[in-house]
């Protein structure tokens, strides 16, 4: 069961626990368990699903579709409107999916026309104090972004991706699966799974630990660390790195999804050289 603003008074235990303070529009239909904490504001047409928390001082500008049991910390922002001076006040929304978890101070911006009009959140990801996703971005499942890190217009994170802390992410950008940035980092392409990028653009190695934990069998990751070996220190071009990797491990799943992405992308891949005696090629 769902409830609208306009049945908020009086207030029961049987309806959503909505501080005094707090600022629900008409439009905002809320779960029956949902809850608003104090000088929080939802307005336009918002719709929040079961087992959903907002902390204090949030606030939402529809249009926004939340899913169930997510949790959005203090001062988080979410539906503004695109950062982007072409913005004509089209009807763009933000649609955040389940078990999320959105910390202090977080900033989701709605999408553009010119992008789709959607800015998405998937499931289960961690998005930490201060990050911020602007318009148009895709974000999938179980991702972590990390204090401060910020996605520009259009950027795509995969499943399992890691933004550390200051990152920044070029617009259309796309980080692969298992994918991580150190703290600081910038990247202007895209940079493929598995993979761990630190400075700019530049890899450092495999993304190990995440790959272990994500339950990868020990044979893939170690074709996978053949591959980084292949495309980065082989002097090949990236057609041919891919075409020998392919020859070798083609086999392998996680080496063809590696190929895929690196052959699907429109911008390029993260290639900076690096010494190998700073890469992480051997653990």
């Amino acid at each position: 069961m769902f409830w609208t603003a306009d049945r908020m008074e009086p207030m029961s235990e049987n309806l959503p626990r909505i501080h005094p303070t707090a600022i629900i529009g008409p439009e905002v239909v809320l779960a029956d368990d949902v809850r608003v904490g104090p000088f929080s504001m939802i307005e336009g047409k918002v719709h929040i699903g079961a087992g959903c928390t907002l902390d204090s001082h949030v606030a939402i500008y529809g249009p926004v579709t939340i899913g169930e049991r997510n949790h959005i910390g203090v001062g988080a922002v979410i539906g503004g409107e695109p950062q982007y001076r072409a913005f004509k006040n089209e009807e763009t929304s933000v649609v955040i999916g389940n078990d999320n978890k959105i910390r202090e101070y977080v900033t989701i911006n709605k999408g553009t026309a010119e992008g789709g009009g959607i800015t998405r959140i998937g499931n289960n990801n961690y998005l930490m104090t201060g990050s911020h996703v602007a318009h148009d971005c895709l974000v999938h499942n179980q991702c972590t972004i990390i204090n401060f890190a910020s996605l520009a217009g259009h950027v795509e994170l995969m499943n399992n991706s890691l933004i550390s802390a200051y990152a920044g992410i070029q617009q259309r950008s796309r980080v692969g699966r298992l994918a991580m940035l150190g703290g600081h980092t910038r990247i202007t392409r895209d940079l493929p799974p598995f993979m761990m990028a630190l400075g700019q653009n530049a890899i450092t190695g495999i993304n190990l630990v995440g790959m272990r934990r994500a339950g990868i069998p020990r044979a893939s990751i170690d074709a996978v660390r053949k591959v980084y070996k292949i495309m980065y220190f082989q002097g090949f071009t990236i057609p041919n790195a891919l075409a020998e990797a392919e020859r070798q491990f083609g086999e392998i799943p996680e080496v063809q999804e590696f190929i895929a992405y690196c052959r699907a992308s429109k911008i390029g891949i993260c290639r900076a050289k690096i010494s190998k005696e700073t890469s992480r090629a051997d653990e």
